[in-house]
């Protein structure tokens, strides 16, 4: 063979080219040197976020976080779906490695069975998987530490392949944090966990967990539970939480501590809602159909708002309304509920660094809010449903549960689902502290007031007025001023202490103590003589507005609050926003609900690093051009569809009106000879306009049909026939070119 021929130098040159594709390969792909990766997706789901990158470049060089990475890669244990997703997870910690420059040491162990590794990953509680009846186990989890500091991933999920440039970026953050965020709660629902409701108790089960965005909160704060019937916020709360303030569990003193939380510089996100699904399950536990308005001693009021606070914030929420919008709708119950939202990215504001990176969102009864411009506090829309919404009554809101939508006449306008507010509060409480609700089973100004009344049954539940009688005893003279001093205290009295009777329970009958402080200044009378006794009460009592406005509340702002409101509860329950893995038992989060909610606590707490991270695109992407185009046919043959229910009711209401006689002997109803042809008739048009309407909607059907099939041809076969077409125009071009030749 002759080695200068062409056939030679060209076997030659391949063999080489292979050898160096073959060198690249095991330096790139398994020993990772020069580990490049060009990342063409349209959200780079395969880039490490900035928010990542923040938080490796504030890593102190020296105290490194050590990454120990545990895989199993025995073949005949381990899954292949579980092996190419291992190899995801080590690209990924190489371009955290990277990205630390030294600050991350990657240790990877291979803890196969009756292995050294597998004995240090029990150690590091690396969470075993089962696969044999020889009791194997395969290990793919993490254990990150910083000093004492070890937070684990104790087995990594495909499914969270989405979140795991989060968890991962958190666990870092975590290790290295100094000191401890408080995030306060304050809810009328059980948030925080609460005994096994009957209907959901399961054998062995005693409790149900708390909700999981609280679950999420204490991996990374401290969550601190907050009592209804406070007066007062903390100074080391940092965020406050709030979710479903219900009308019938909130009193007025707590949306005072609220108030002056905020002005005092305070960050508060709030959930409120007009038709809370979950309040309703909720108060069914004590009896009653919830979807009824029922309930026993656990019934939670479904409506929940800040109605003072509000007020004064320039925020309009209509607490009867709830939203419908035809655009977003969802199915919600086995059927397309307008009042279920799927919020698109185009419903979400994109500038705003909460909801910036937010990919969809799901809320169920949401209400709107209406905004009016307010001094010193700028608004900001965070979510909005699309034009083609409307306004509807809860009632028909419940109606919707069971039964399709017939008549809809959209606004034309946008309704305001969640909103931001900054700036400068004024207070809601320009008169100071309100007085706080009375004790649970007491009555003002009734027998129980007068210390010289008999004792009843009752009287050993009140032991507040005690301090109230004593005030007289100094002089008898002062005794007839006593009565006048509670009299602005019934007066302003939140019309809720009824029903908020059985949450004020707990916090024992100390609010009143400042209601009791108001007579103090009555104490010098009795020095002066008997006849001047009377002058000074009067002086009191009119100085008593005096003492609340020095009761050391605010009125303005200290400094610049931050609010974020949202129209509905029911999207930060479980259900709504996270789902249970079958293979490992843990939650895979369903939508950005969650994402959205540790976003703003995240910002209200002065970070946001992981925002981008948390709010990473999904690879699998809804169909939304489907829904818009069958809601575009529903539309055309909605207004027919109206026309031929209005005639059916119509004609069902005529029918309800003919009388029947009894029949002297047999003692049946019967009808009128004259009106049993008026009935068949009635009966006929029924029968004729049901037909119809089955032929309309076998009309939209098959339209609704067609354009399923017009748009899965034009996926199937579009992009083919143009990639043909365009190799035909090239390969034509070529000929002419040769021929040209």
């Amino acid at each position: 063979m002759n080695l200068n021929s062409k056939q030679a130098t060209t076997g030659v040159t391949i063999l080489i080219v292979l050898a160096i594709l073959f060198v690249i390969n095991y330096l790139v792909g398994g020993v990772g040197v020069g580990n490049f990766r060009l990342d063409l997706t349209e959200d780079k789901l395969y880039t490490l976020s900035d928010g990542t990158r923040n938080i490796l470049s504030r890593l102190n060089p020296d105290k490194p976080v050590t990454i120990r990475y545990y895989v199993s890669t025995d073949d005949r244990v381990m899954p292949p779906i579980l092996k190419t997703y291992a190899r995801t997870i080590q690209d990924l910690l190489l371009e955290f490695e990277k990205a630390a420059d030294g600050r991350v040491v990657i240790e990877k162990l291979n803890p196969n069975p009756n292995t050294e590794d597998e004995d240090k990953a029990r150690e590091d509680e690396i969470q075993g998987m089962q696969v044999n009846s020889e009791g194997d186990n395969i290990y793919l989890g993490i254990a990150i530490r910083s000093g004492e500091k070890k937070e684990l991933l104790p087995f990594m999920n495909p499914n969270e392949e989405t979140a795991l440039e989060y968890n991962v970026a958190r666990a870092i953050a975590k290790v290295t944090k100094t000191s401890q965020t408080v995030v306060g709660v304050i809810s009328s629902l059980p948030v925080q966990g609460t005994p096994q409701m009957p209907f959901m108790q399961q054998p062995g089960q005693q409790q149900q967990q708390p909700w999981m965005i609280i679950q999420r909160l204490r991996m990374d704060y401290e969550v601190r539970e907050i009592p209804l019937t406070t007066d007062k916020i903390d100074s080391d709360v940092n965020v406050l939480v709030i979710i479903h303030p219900a009308q019938t569990t909130l009193p007025e003193t707590a949306e005072y501590a609220i108030d002056q939380y905020v002005l005092k510089g305070g960050q508060v996100i709030a959930f409120v809602d007009p038709q809370c699904w979950i309040a309703q399950v909720y108060s069914n536990q004590g009896g009653g159909n919830p979807m009824m308005g029922g309930g026993g001693q656990n019934f939670i009021s479904p409506i929940s708002e800040l109605k003072t606070l509000f007020k004064t914030w320039g925020v309009g929420f209509a607490s009867d309304q709830i939203v419908a919008d035809m655009s977003f709708l969802s199915m919600m119950q086995g059927r397309r509920n307008p009042t279920a939202l799927s919020l698109p990215p185009t419903a979400i504001n994109r500038t705003d660094r909460v909801t910036a990176e937010l990919q969809s969102l799901t809320m169920v009864g949401a209400g709107g809010f209406s905004i009016e411009k307010t001094d010193g506090i700028t608004a900001t829309p965070l979510l909005e449903s699309s034009e083609n919404s409307e306004m509807i009554d809860t009632a028909a809101a419940e109606k919707l549960r069971t039964e399709a939508m017939t008549t809809f006449n959209p606004s034309g306008r946008k309704k305001v689902l969640g909103v931001r507010l900054a700036g400068k509060f004024k207070t809601a409480f320009p008169n100071g502290k309100p007085a706080a609700p009375p004790t649970p089973g007491k009555e003002s100004g009734g027998a129980q007031d007068d210390a010289t009344a008999p004792k009843t049954d009752a009287a050993p539940t009140p032991p507040a007025p005690a301090p109230v009688a004593s005030a007289p005893t100094p002089a008898p003279a002062a005794a007839a001023p006593a009565p006048s001093a509670p009299a602005p205290v019934t007066a302003t009295t939140p019309p809720v202490s009824v029903t908020s009777a059985p949450v004020s329970a707990a916090p024992a009958a100390t609010p009143p103590a400042p209601v009791i402080t108001s007579p103090v200044p009555v104490a010098p009378a009795p020095t002066p003589a008997a006849p001047a006794a009377p002058a000074p009460a009067p002086d009191a009592a009119a100085k008593a507005p005096e003492v609340k406005k020095d009761d050391g509340s605010l009125k303005v702002a200290e400094k610049d609050g931050v609010v974020l409101l949202f129209s509905d509860v029911d999207m930060l329950f479980d259900a709504f926003c996270v789902q249970r893995d079958q293979m490992t038992g843990g939650v895979v989060a369903i939508n950005s609900n969650l994402p959205m909610f540790l976003n703003a606590v995240e910002i209200a707490s002065g970070g946001g690093d992981l925002l981008s991270v948390r709010s990473r695109a999904s690879t699998q992407r809804p169909f939304t051009k489907l829904d818009e185009m069958r809601d575009k046919v529903e539309r055309q043959f909605r207004p027919r569809l109206e026309s031929l229910n209005a005639k059916l009711q119509e004609t069902a209401q005529k029918i309800s009106t003919l009388r029947l006689k009894k029949d002297a002997k047999s003692q049946m109803l019967i009808l009128d000879p004259t009106q049993v042809k008026d009935l068949e008739a009635m009966q006929d048009a029924q029968a004729s306009i049901n037909k119809e309407i089955r032929e309309v909607k076998k009309e939209q059907n098959k339209e609704i049909d067609r354009t399923e099939n017009i748009l899965t041809v034009a996926n199937v076969l579009v992009m083919p026939l143009i990639v043909i077409s365009i190799g035909i125009l090239l390969a034509l071009r070529r000929r002419a070119v040769t021929a040209a030749r």
